[in-house]
């Protein structure tokens, strides 16, 4: 590209400045992939830290001696542990969510959507034992991950259409949220029959959204049904 533009400016007598360097400054580019790697660097050593935690909360120096940075590299990227955890439950749910997108969002109904996403999201939680440590502290769910966005979408669209009776979505969102959570520490913790224990949560979701009965034992059927046709996984006693 260059040099045909040298050639047009030579064909028209214009000459380039002396010194006028015509590349490309990838400088900022560099910079900022710099900047995104190091932040995802402190967001992993943040989740790490917490992991495995049975009393005593990590502070700012666990995590930088786990990223192998000195403070003040930390407050460049954070103001607070708090806005780094907070940043890294959203990473690390967002990391989830995105690998469950490709068998959950070509569905269509709103109650298929909640109760294929709700288990999904179960179940890939308790494939890795670490990142279900993380995700259920309940200080690593805000607003505005993905699984946020996606399930208040979907409550929206089950109201909007007479699917879900809900007084309020951000509400239930929450409250389904938490609900989540509690099922993953204790299918964590163990219970009899893991399997059965999260249709039932399943079905209680649908429930609290309204469902009538038939309705939630089409939801756990459709759900399970879904699921058990995706790649193997392990097993929830090796969790």
């Amino acid at each position: 590209m260059f040099a045909r533009l040298a050639r047009a400016m030579a064909r028209s007598y214009i000459r380039p400045m002396e010194g006028f360097d015509h590349r490309p400054d990838h400088r900022p580019e560099v910079a900022e992939k710099r900047r995104a790697l190091m932040r995802a660097r402190i967001l992993e050593a943040t989740a790490r830290a917490f992991t495995g935690r049975v009393s005593a909360t990590p502070g700012i120096e666990d995590i930088a001696r786990a990223a192998d940075i000195s403070h003040g590299t930390f407050y460049r990227y954070f103001e607070s542990l708090d806005e780094a955890v907070v940043a890294a439950g959203i990473a690390v749910s967002d990391e989830l969510m995105i690998g469950i997108l490709p068998f959950y969002d070509f569905l269509k109904e709103p109650w298929q959507r909640f109760s294929v996403g709700f288990r999904l999201y179960l179940v890939r939680s308790l494939e890795d034992p670490k990142r279900t440590e993380f995700l259920i502290r309940m200080d690593v769910w805000p607003h505005g991950s993905l699984v946020d966005k996606y399930m208040s979408a979907d409550l929206q669209k089950g109201l909007d259409e007479g699917q879900f009776e809900i007084d309020n979505v951000e509400a239930a969102t929450d409250f389904l949220k938490g609900a989540s959570a509690g099922t993953i520490q204790a299918v964590r913790r163990g219970v009899a029959e893991p399997e059965r224990y999260i249709d039932a949560a399943v079905g209680m979701g649908l429930r609290s959204l309204g469902c009538d009965v038939e309705a939630c034992r089409k939801g756990v059927q459709f759900s399970r049904a879904h699921v058990a046709q995706l790649p193997a996984r392990r097993p929830f006693s090796e969790t």
